[in-house]
């Protein structure tokens, strides 16, 4: 069946399981004369109660709605389907689509309360058998099994989710489109940037300057780099797809086409403590970090030496966990990632928190369904935990995407006796030579 098709059929039956379940439990507590003898304030009372139960239960199923919309195209409400695919027509943000698809969703359910009021308080107005206290305790009743109703039908909607959850994931070397990557989740700040680069901000604070910054595993993004333009003598960027360094090429060479990433730039700033940065202000950092890129790479963390040499300061966000459904894989690309940092120097790094998968372009890609507790194992053998700081950042608006969390982590690499620092030189912390802008592993 067609999305819409599914869309229809599910609203039909979820409206008759609403007006069923709703009546019932509204004309049941108006039958039991558990309330009878309430005053007319008090009923008035009750029916506000009622409506702030609606209000959570609506609330939760809305949530199941936004991922049900976003993995499968489909809703158990029409007029949500309908704001959001003409708001996808319109803008590529995922915030307006989700504002779209709950103001649908909310207009349908408000529609829907007026045959209750019409039915209640008519029948007051006909019979003598049936007071105004009568009729507003039937709509409380009706309330609260409305408020059931919603939170039944997330707890549907997140059991189909499960049920449909992809059993084979994408494949990165040729699945992967860096255009699709970039509009779904890069058209503005998110909340998990948001985050995440204010993290990275004070993190970075800690690394040394003057130094050349690795940054591993960036996609096709360049959202994170801007915040170290000021402290790295040289930014240089490795990743496994060529795709993604060509994406991140044509930004430097000034494409018009290129991803815009001017609001990330702001928003760096901002974190910097420049409460409106100005245009001019934005467009000298975008110089800067293009003038301090020297490198691209194309690296592989499957191998113990991802790319050449050491750096006092490498950050890798979204990048291990993100590349494999497996956690053994995921340990060994952090032992590999995180083993470029010199010794004393910083490893800054982040994850999707207990996620599977991810969606881009339609497609789940494999995550390594790591938290906190994993992330502090694997860094625990090389990195001082006394240094640094693990969190956890809830973002419950991401869940359409495959997860609702984030971790975020910093830590600072042991010094081993005898061993040189991160700014003492040496074998430890060296550079391989630049032999042009690209390098291969």
């Amino acid at each position: 069946m067609s999305p819409w098709a599914v869309t229809i059929t599910a609203t039909a039956v979820s409206t008759y399981a609403l007006d069923a379940l709703a009546t019932a439990a509204g004309v049941l507590l108006v039958a039991s004369h558990a309330l009878s003898g309430l005053q007319h304030w008090q009923a008035l009372v009750f029916l506000a109660a009622t409506y702030a139960a609606w209000g959570a239960g609506l609330r939760v199923n809305l949530r199941a709605n936004w991922s049900l919309l976003e993995r499968t195209a489909t809703s158990s409400n029409a007029l949500s389907k309908a704001a959001h695919d003409l708001t996808r027509l319109r803008t590529a943000s995922v915030r307006a689509r989700r504002i779209a698809s709950a103001a649908g969703y909310v207009a349908a359910e408000l529609a829907k309360e007026a045959p209750y009021y019409a039915g209640a308080f008519g029948a007051a107005v006909l019979s003598d058998s049936v007071s105004s206290t009568d009729a507003i305790v039937f709509l409380g009743g009706a309330n609260l099994g409305a408020a059931g109703y919603e939170y039944g039908l997330a707890g549907v909607t997140r059991l189909v989710l499960r049920l449909r959850s992809p059993r084979a994931c994408a494949s990165f070397d040729t699945d992967w489109v860096p255009g699709e990557y970039l509009r779904d989740y890069y058209s503005e700040v998110e909340p998990d940037e948001r985050r995440t680069i204010a993290y990275f901000v004070d993190a970075v604070a800690h690394a040394e300057p003057g130094r050349p910054i690795l940054f591993f595993g960036v996609g096709p993004t360049l959202h994170h780099v801007f915040l170290a333009a000021g402290t790295a003598s040289e930014i240089h960027l490795a990743d496994y797809l060529p795709a993604n360094l060509a994406e991140i090429e044509r930004w430097i060479a000034r494409d018009p086409a290129a991803h815009d990433w001017r609001p990330f730039v702001r928003y760096t700033l901002e974190c910097e403590g420049h409460a409106d940065p100005t245009d001019e202000q934005i467009s000298r950092r975008e110089e800067l970090t293009r003038a301090k890129i020297t490198r691209l790479l194309q690296a592989d963390a499957h191998l113990p030496e991802p790319v050449a040499g050491r750096y006092s300061t490498v950050i890798s966000a979204y990048c291990a966990d993100s590349a494999t459904g497996d956690r053994a894989t995921w340990e060994a690309f952090m032992r590999h990632i995180s083993g470029l940092v010199c010794p004393g120097g910083v490893f800054v790094t982040s994850a999707l928190r207990r996620c599977r998968f991810y969606v881009v372009g339609g497609k789940p890609f494999p995550s390594a369904n790591v938290d906190e507790h994993d992330i502090r194992a694997v860094l625990e053998p090389d990195f001082d935990a006394a240094s640094g700081s693990i969190e956890v950042c809830e973002l419950a608006e991401h869940e359409a995407q495959g997860y609702s969390s984030i971790v975020l982590a910093w830590r600072r690499r042991r010094i081993s006796p005898g061993q040189p620092s991160r700014s003492g030189g040496g074998h430890s912390c060296r550079q391989a030579p630049s032999h042009g802008r690209w390098n291969a592993p």
